[in-house]
């Protein structure tokens, strides 16, 4: 039996694959909910906005060949032409012109429609969800996993498809993993972990009208990045994007307010005629942002090298994006990670 802890992309990937090579397996998950850092919410109007991970380059070979797989379509993210910007006074939006970039691309229907089509493929009893992993041990051949409703699971491999910042904090090893790899797994970033993903909803997309652009950069905010969010089907319209991480020390009616002031300034009075107003803020996710003291630097320790060895005798494997050789952080990164997960069980099984 194989225990994978974490139920976000790495780990259905995994999971997907040993399905396909019939390798029992079980997803043991903390949240009540598949997806981890993949999160589209969808609004009352039926708008897919994304809270998560949104965006994907052509590079990025290992997603594209697992969204063709299952034929999931793909769609160029709207840029336009220019973009505002203001450096040294939030009142002033200068315009400038973009400068000549690869194209970037969003999945139809949303982020989740890649983690939903690998959870369709799974049994109902593949998955276990409000299940915290809190101790793993080794007796003989065996891992021992304790949770925090106190129930035990018994496995012959163990893939972590969590951060390392989250497992290191969270989960506690017998015998103890060595010293080297809990330091850098403790101070490995994860991503998303200090971010503040926003989006307002509206009935049309007037910030397209006359050549205006569409993206807006600011030093200041709320919003520090935002971008066209409307659907490939362009019937659905929103504007999406990352707050300064500061404003999650004020409400979030607050947020909402200075937000819609942001957006009126730099479109105009169309801008208060919003739908609705999403956010999620990822530091207040236990399961993403885990010690909350902790500031780490973007990316930092991602794809080092010792997540990609394999520990208690090639019975405890590590997974999750920021493990990946290529692209750590990212969804490639994580594709990368499910499968190399995969591989590496399947292997190590069939060597008996």
């Amino acid at each position: 039996m194989v225990i994978i802890i974490g139920a976000g992309l790495s780990g259905l990937i995994t999971a997907f694959r040993l399905k396909q090579d019939n390798i029992p397996f079980k997803i043991l998950e903390a949240k009540d909910k598949i997806g981890g850092r993949i999160f589209t919410k969808m609004t009352n109007n039926g708008t897919p906005i994304e809270m998560g991970a949104t965006w994907f380059g052509r590079q990025h070979q290992n997603l594209i060949k697992i969204l063709n797989e299952f034929g999931l379509a793909i769609f160029h993210q709207f840029q336009g032409e220019y973009y505002y910007y203001d450096d040294s006074d939030s009142t002033y939006h200068g315009k400038y012109k973009l400068p000549q970039q690869e194209p970037s691309f969003r999945i139809s229907g949303g982020s989740k429609s890649l983690v939903d089509k690998l959870f369709e493929k799974l049994d109902e009893d593949d998955i276990q969800f409000n299940t915290q992993v809190k101790e793993i041990g080794k007796e003989n051949e065996e891992l021992i996993l304790n949770t925090q409703n106190d129930e035990e699971y018994r496995a012959d491999q163990v893939i972590l498809a969590q951060p390392p910042k989250i497992w290191s904090h969270q989960i506690s090893f017998a015998p103890p993993l060595p010293q080297e790899l809990l330091h850098i797994a403790q101070k490995t970033q994860t991503w998303m972990e200090d971010s503040i993903k926003a989006a307002v909803e509206f009935e049309k997309p007037f910030w397209r009208e006359n050549g205006n652009p569409a993206t807006i950069m600011s030093n200041f905010g709320p919003f520090i990045e935002c971008y066209d969010h409307s659907n490939q089907q362009e019937d659905k319209f929103a504007l999406c994007g990352f707050l300064n991480a500061e404003f999650k020390r004020i409400d979030k009616a607050r947020r909402e307010k200075l937000v819609l002031k942001q957006l009126s300034d730099i479109f105009g009075e169309k801008a208060q005629n919003a739908i609705s107003y999403h956010e999620y803020v990822w530091s207040e996710d236990d399961y993403v942002k885990w010690p909350k003291e902790n500031l780490l630097q973007p990316h930092q320790n991602n794809g080092h090298p010792i997540f990609r060895e394999s520990f208690f005798n090639n019975q405890l494997i590590i997974s999750s994006s920021e493990s990946a050789t290529n692209f750590p952080g990212y969804m490639d990164g994580a594709v990368e990670a499910g499968e190399n997960a995969f591989k590496l069980v399947s292997e190590i099984l069939h060597a008996y």
